[in-house]
């Protein structure tokens, strides 16, 4: 039996105009589209781990990333130092 891990993190829910305004882009040299979460989702067999983008209309199955299960560390310490210095920059 295969194990696996799938979990949303969302920051816009809907088309409403107040939840289009918090959504972030998307965007590629064919594609642009706006940005409303990502789906982290990994099985225990793999060597990566996918990201896949969620549009106001719900989750994008051509819209996706992978990262290598020995880069994640390497991932989350990029976007933690990313957040520390924008706190900083904002005063948070």
């Amino acid at each position: 039996m295969n194990n696996q891990i799938q979990k949303q993190i969302v920051w816009s829910k809907g088309k409403k105009q107040a939840e289009m305004a918090k959504q972030t882009s998307w965007s590629s040299s064919k594609d642009y589209s706006g940005l409303s979460g990502l789906e982290v989702m990994a099985f225990d067999f793999s060597e990566f781990v996918a990201c896949t983008a969620i549009t106001s209309q719900g989750r994008s199955n051509n819209k996706y990333f992978q990262i290598p299960v020995d880069k994640i560390e390497e991932f989350c310490h990029a976007l933690m130092d990313a957040k520390k210095l924008m706190e900083t920059k904002n005063g948070n």
